[in-house]
């Protein structure tokens, strides 16, 4: 693994997803674009601002420059007082105006304003930046008089008709610009929700799935870009169905293969203990006998579980049934051994029609019936389990029923029952909770959990209305009246 890959574990929340991502390379340019508008749009006012007031600034310096007269080498200002006051007068800036001799002495003005750094050509102008009494102004400079006695006449304004100008362009230009940045993101976003919907869906239709659906995705409504993505699913569930089907054949040839040997080894045993023999080999015997039974018993659930998983190799085959069937025949297999057991096994049949696999449900219902014969029995006095064959009688009742669009098939006994806590787990295989008594393989109620799901069925354990005991119920799909089969 690379040294990237592991600061990226290291560092899960600097993980992006691709629509952040996608977002951020969206908003980031049109923040940039925005900002570059606006600063283009600030400059391009300045300049408007400086040439539109620039030119009205010149005027009164050429008004100055015409009404000073030179007579005797001395400066002479005839502007009448009322047109001086104009000059000083603006409803929005303030006016400054100086006159320079040509030795830069101050001849006239209401201001000290700063010559420029350089000087025009005579009857020459420029504008330039300054400052009057600390307040930046706009300085409009003149050269006037003759070549023998020059003057400089500044005319300074300031800022506030300039700034309101720089002010109403931004606003015209950055209102509609931020405007139009905001509906391209809100476009943007749209967009990119639309565009990476596909992904959502996939991820929804692949989460929606149970862990042991391994059907190809469908690629036929796909973009170009996810279907790549969808080919290497589909190719991890073929490599993962290939493997699933590898295990079935496997457990089923092994057990095959162990069946006539256990077989043999069931019929010499019992043939040895129909001989006279000592009581310490009848009771091996015996033990070879019972484990013998209890390894063709865990074969055979070994077998029914792997035609209960989800593979190639067994598809279910679903037909219209009936429950109220379904019990019956339990019932011809099932009392005989109840009774052996002392056990009261009991049969409330309603007719209730579904879609399922027969051998399967048969199944089902053979592994409830086995669990609760096995533990569906009353507790002794002293509160401990003892062997079924040796314990106080015990009642088991198998139900079948209709209930709205659903057919429900229970199977209840009044033994310990299993506590809530570990409800979960006895549905995993081999699991078998501490102390419980028998010799069980643990396989019983995940075979049971792994039908109903084949089935889409709903599975409970429950505690039954009594409080003791075990209740399990099993919910399927009613089949509607007109898709039965005709009696």
């Amino acid at each position: 693994m690379s040294l990237k890959s592991q600061r990226a574990e290291m560092n899960p929340q600097r993980h992006s997803s691709l629509r952040q991502l996608l977002t951020r390379w969206v908003v980031l340019p049109l923040v940039m674009l925005l900002v570059a508008s606006l600063a283009a749009t600030w400059l391009i006012a300045l300049d408007t601002a400086n040439d539109a007031y620039d030119s009205q600034l010149l005027d009164p310096a050429l008004a100055i420059a015409n009404n000073v007269m030179v007579q005797d080498g001395t400066l002479r200002f005839e502007l009448p007082p009322i047109a001086l006051e104009v000059l000083r007068v603006d409803a929005a800036d303030r006016l400054f105006f100086e006159v320079l001799a040509s030795d830069g002495s101050h001849a006239v003005g209401n201001g000290r304003i700063t010559p420029p750094p350089a000087l025009p050509v005579l009857h020459q102008h420029l504008f330039y930046d300054s400052l009057v009494d600390d307040r930046p102004v706009r300085v409009a400079a003149l050269r006037a008089g003759s070549a023998e006695v020059p003057i400089l006449v500044l005319v300074a304004e300031t800022y506030v008709k300039r700034d309101r100008l720089v002010k109403d362009m931004l606003i015209a230009t950055g209102i509609p610009a931020t405007l139009l940045a905001l509906a391209a993101f809100l476009f943007s976003w749209f967009g990119i929700r639309r565009v990476l919907q596909p992904l959502d869906d996939l991820r929804d239709e692949i989460a929606s799935r149970s862990p042991r659906d391994l059907a190809p995705v469908s690629e036929g409504n796909k973009p170009g870009e996810i279907r790549p993505l969808v080919q290497t699913l589909n190719q991890l569930f073929s490599r993962m169905q290939a493997a699933i089907d590898n295990q079935q054949r496997f457990i089923e040839n092994a057990a095959h293969q162990l069946r006539t040997p256990i077989a043999g080894l069931a019929t010499h045993s019992e043939l040895a203990r129909r001989r006279e023999a000592p009581p310490e080999l009848r009771d091996l015997l015996d033990m070879i006998a019972s484990e013998t039974r209890r390894t063709s018993h865990l074969i055979n659930q070994l077998l029914t579980l792997a035609r209960a998983e989800p593979g190639d190799l067994h598809a279910i085959e679903r037909q219209p049934l009936d429950l109220h069937a379904l019990g019956s025949q339990a019932a011809q297999q099932w009392v005989p051994r109840a009774l052996a057991q002392n056990i009261d096994l009991g049969f409330e049949l309603e007719h209730a029609w579904t879609i399922g696999d027969p051998l399967l449900l048969r199944e089902l219902l053979a592994n409830l019936l086995d669990n609760a014969l096995a533990y569906g029995k009353q507790p002794s006095p002293d509160n401990s389990t003892v062997a079924t064959d040796e314990g106080t009688s015990g009642k088991v009742t198998v139900r079948t029923r209709s209930e709205d669009e659903l057919v429900v098939l229970e199977v209840e006994d009044d033994g310990p029952g299993i506590p809530e806590a570990d409800r979960p787990q006895v549905l995993e295989r081999f699991y078998r909770r501490p102390g419980t008594p028998g010799d069980g393989s643990g396989l019983g109620l995940a075979i049971v959990a792994e039908i109903a799901r084949r089935h889409q069925a709903t599975l409970a354990l429950l505690t039954p209305a009594s409080g003791r005991g075990l209740l399990v119920r099993l919910q399927l799909k009613r089949l509607v009246l007109a898709d039965r089969p005709a009696d």
